[in-house]
């Protein structure tokens, strides 16, 4: 709100804005409130309402804050703490249709999510904290121990997966399409070869039997082996074809990608789970992450669950290559991870996205993240982009280029009676993190997620 605003003249603007500005608590703002919803709008009443809103404008000027003061007071999730250090409170369940963290570096959104971490961590099955450049999740695993909860590293070279594996409750036949299209989105496929990679899966799923209830599930070497053997195919495209197949078989290798059966994502989905995927090629970490996804999603769309409570959690450090907008026009097959960002919504699988900037951001991106959050950018410029996500004023934006800090953020919620952006920071997480036996720093290796489903060849 700018200096020069006023209350307006419209009774039912002028009710509205009073609402916004928190004018109508106490037994007086009350019972104006009453009288308005009752027809009562005399010139009296319309007089101390406005009289009211005046005073909070007012109020909102000496503060220097343009943002009013957030009306979150209810709820099982602590988003952070207000300017007086109290704690707001909304739903966790509202985290289901997505969050949106845009943030420079040293901004603070690592910590940011380490606290929505450890509160999201007990009411969950599953979560799954996914380092995409660093090593950071991994500073949870005492925090959350203390509360009971088992916090499982994998490093990148431990994964044990087959991405032909059929997810549990799926038909075949589908899962052989759904996985083609990921595939031709992870390697870059021109038509042809794309063609050829979809054929070359069904004739695998065929001839192992998988479309009458067969488990023995092809893998991608046997897919490679198949298309190289098939002399019926377009020259150009089995060639294309084998020369992304043979690039990423050979960057993840057997120890990742050479199991018939390999880890069951729906167990997964279970357990708590940072996945540190630092030091494998980009295409590596779209097939794994796109993979893990597109089973969980399936699986539970199989099981016909919609608009289901949040019971897995996924957190996206440092997002941006895999949210790409250049990468989404280059690719023939487009971007797997956007095209799941709406799908997943409303099957109880919360995603959380963390990037720098908005610059080559997919624009599909904040069209499909109902929760918005940003903390301290690099540029004007960026803070206006990321204040049209969210409806801020051209005071708002001005605020926030010149107050936001490492710590402090701008949020605005998915869902309630309070949709209005406001102002919060990240309480300190030093005590929570402290270093002790068997710190947090420590490298460890990695765990297997568990020895109940660990892949056979």
């Amino acid at each position: 709100m700018t200096k020069e605003t006023k209350a307006p003249d419209d009774v039912t603007s002028l009710i509205q804005m009073g609402k916004d500005l928190r004018v109508f608590e106490g037994p007086e703002g009350r019972a104006l409130l009453q009288c308005c919803a009752h027809g009562v709008v005399d010139a009296f009443i319309i007089g101390r309402v406005r009289q009211r809103i005046e005073r909070a404008l007012r109020q909102l000027q000496e503060r220097g804050c343009p943002f009013v003061p957030a009306q979150l007071d209810r709820g099982d999730f602590i988003p952070g703490l207000d300017e007086r250090s109290c704690k707001l409170r909304t739903s966790m369940q509202y985290l289901n249709a997505h969050t949106l963290i845009v943030a420079g570096t040293g901004a603070g959104k690592t910590t940011l999510s380490k606290f929505h971490a450890i509160q999201i961590a007990p009411s969950v099955g599953g979560m799954w904290l996914i380092d995409l450049r660093k090593r950071e999740y991994r500073a949870l695993r005492p925090v959350l121990a203390r509360m009971g909860i088992d916090l499982r590293i994998i490093r990148g070279r431990r994964f044990r997966l087959n991405p032909l594996q059929v997810p549990e409750g799926v038909e075949p036949i589908e899962y052989a399409a759904t996985v083609a299209d990921l595939l031709v989105s992870v390697l870059n496929l021109p038509p042809r070869a794309s063609t050829l990679l979809r054929t070359t899966i069904v004739k695998l799923y065929q001839g192992h039997g998988i479309l009458n209830g067969g488990q023995q599930f092809p893998t991608l070497f046997a897919v490679r082996d198949a298309i190289g053997a098939d002399r019926s195919a377009n020259a150009p495209a089995r060639q294309a074809a084998l020369d992304q197949l043979e690039a990423i078989l050979t960057a993840l290798g057997p120890e990742i990608l050479g199991y018939h059966r390999g880890w069951s994502v729906y167990q997964l989905a279970k357990q708590h789970l940072v996945m540190e995927l630092t030091g494998l090629p980009e295409s590596g970490k779209d097939l794994i992450l796109g993979y893990l996804l597109t089973a969980e999603f399936m699986s539970r769309i199989a099981k016909g669950l919609s608009n289901a409570k949040m019971d897995l959690w996924i957190a996206f450090d440092e997002a941006q290559r895999l949210l790409s907008q250049r990468q989404e026009t280059t690719n023939h097959g487009g971007n797997a991870l956007i095209d799941l960002l709406g799908l997943v919504r409303g099957t109880g699988v919360g995603l959380q996205l963390s990037v720098l900037t908005t610059q080559d951001l997919s624009p599909k991106v904040p069209n499909l993240t109902a929760t918005k959050i940003f903390g301290r950018c690099g540029s004007v410029g960026e803070y206006a982009t990321v204040g049209r996500y969210m409806g801020l004023t051209r005071e708002q934006i001005a605020w926030c280029a010149h107050h936001l800090v490492p710590g402090l953020f701008v949020g605005q919620m998915a869902e309630g009676s309070w949709r209005h952006p406001f102002v919060f920071r990240v309480p300190p997480l030093g005590q929570l993190l402290t270093n002790r036996p068997g710190r947090p720093g420590a490298d460890d290796g990695g765990v297997e997620p568990s020895q109940a489903y660990l892949p056979s060849e």
